[in-house]
């Protein structure tokens, strides 16, 4: 076959690859469902989490290959690290710039807990311990690694949910691509393991119990379930098809189309209720919400921007608003019988994210703060506390900064999570406290080694 025969062939082979291509295309025949799948795998994987900010998809290779924490980096507003000055201890050593923190004169008291992407010498995720004056004194190693049911790059999950308790351990959920629920103690020694898929939360009730949710994120039915934090064994679930049935005149779950024959069918696929927080009302609380008792669950979900309480033991759901807040992250029960809710707001236009408080018996709300204040801005995450000083701690987590007001909006401590502070990079925080100088056992960060 000379070269003028074989070329002819492979011209009429490269028409006929087309023409097939076409017909794959134009009338889905084989191989057009592998294809349109790879395809659809690309995009989602070019697209990138909502987690994150605009990477690109070298980017994302790096940080899933373990070796960048690109998909984990922010920028931060220049108000963020105002007055500022780098902190660090020997565990953050290898990052390429140090925290940065600033702590008013007048607000040098009690302890400080920063959770999130540290980029440890040990471990991406882990928490931080800040004494009055904001230097930092301790660090935890939080990592799920160990794991084999979820032996994946931590780079990939999600620490979110965490709770420090008064002898230093802490106990921690990893989510988005497996994880579980972890014990360690103060010294980040393993305590316990609960391997399996939960989310968002794991918050203590007066009982040495947590709650979380267990179960995919993207299910109508958000599970939660109740955990010995001693032994991390289940001691009780409550599944949300039991709580629709215990509620039949209330149609907060109004996601089905009308069928006949008992055959429903949901409207919608995917992120449809997304519960995120978990809260029970304390006993020293509960004499400002005299229609609820100790123990009543607050409970959030997101994408239907549905905020409600419910009994656990009857299942009845005693209180319920849709709409105050715009795919809403931890609402927590507070003095005066009022509820403070951090409000994203990605889908209202707004370019920042609020913490709004309502009145559960006058149905009354209000903006607490507004983001627009200080440049907050969160899509997705961040939590908030009101501290013993009543001030407003604020985990803004896609700005990798952790602020604090005061009752005039000032801002009188800042922890950004920096890396770069020339470009103002930081890195995902998952949660902070501000805690009373008593509420530690011991000086355990004076003991680990």
């Amino acid at each position: 076959m000379n070269l003028v025969q074989k070329l002819a062939i492979a011209y009429v082979l490269i028409v006929l690859a087309i023409i097939y291509g076409y017909a794959v295309g134009r009338f889905q025949v084989f191989p057009y469902d592998t294809v349109e799948s790879l395809v659809q795998n690309y995009q989602d994987f070019a697209d990138g989490d909502s987690m994150e900010r605009k990477t690109s998809v070298a980017t994302k290779i790096k940080s899933d290959l373990g070796g960048d924490p690109g998909r984990w980096t922010y920028h931060y507003p220049a108000l963020a690290d105002a007055n500022s000055s780098p902190r660090s201890i020997e565990a953050l050593d290898n990052r390429s710039d140090a925290p940065r923190v600033y702590v008013a004169d007048e607000h040098r008291e009690g302890y400080r807990v920063i959770i999130g992407a540290l980029q440890l010498r040990n471990t991406f995720w882990g928490g931080l311990l800040l004494n009055p004056d904001g230097d930092i004194i301790h660090s935890w190693d939080l990592s799920s690694s160990h794991l084999k049911s979820t032996a994946r790059n931590d780079l990939l999950k999600n620490l979110y949910g965490v709770h420090v308790y008064p002898d230093g351990s802490v106990i921690f959920v990893m989510q988005e691509r497996g994880g579980g629920i972890v014990k360690v103690d103060a010294c980040s020694n393993i305590v316990w393991s609960l391997p399996g898929s939960f989310h968002h939360v794991v918050s203590p009730d007066e009982h040495g119990n947590i709650w979380s949710f267990t179960g995919k994120q993207s299910t109508l039915d958000q599970d939660m379930v109740k955990i010995s934090a001693e032994t991390g064994k289940i001691l009780e679930t409550i599944k949300m098809v039991d709580i629709r049935r215990a509620n039949p005149d209330i149609y907060v779950w109004d996601l089905y189309k009308f069928s006949f024959a008992d055959r429903a069918e949901l409207y919608a696929t995917g992120n449809m209720t997304h519960g995120n927080d978990i809260e029970p009302l304390p006993t020293h609380l509960a004499e400002d919400f005299p229609n609820y008792s100790p123990g009543d669950l607050l409970i959030s979900y997101a994408t239907n921007n549905l905020v409600l309480v419910l009994d656990p033991n009857t299942l009845k759901i005693k209180w319920w608003r849709i709409g105050i807040s715009d795919l809403q992250h931890d609402p927590d029960w507070e003095p005066d019988g009022k509820v403070s809710i951090l409000s994203n707001n990605p889908r209202s236009g707004k370019f920042n994210s609020d913490i709004v408080t309502v009145d559960l018996d006058q149905m009354k709300h209000e903006v607490s703060l507004a983001g627009d204040s200080v440049g907050f801005l969160t899509i997705i995450n961040g939590r908030h506390q009101l501290t013993p000083w009543n001030t407003r701690l604020v985990t803004s987590a896609q700005q990798g900064w952790v602020f604090e007001v005061d009752e005039h909006g000032e801002v009188v401590f800042s922890f950004v999570n920096n890396i770069n502070h020339e470009e103002k990079k930081s890195l995902h925080v998952s949660e902070a406290w501000r805690l009373k100088e008593d509420y530690f056992d011991n000086s355990f960060w004076n003991t680990c080694d």
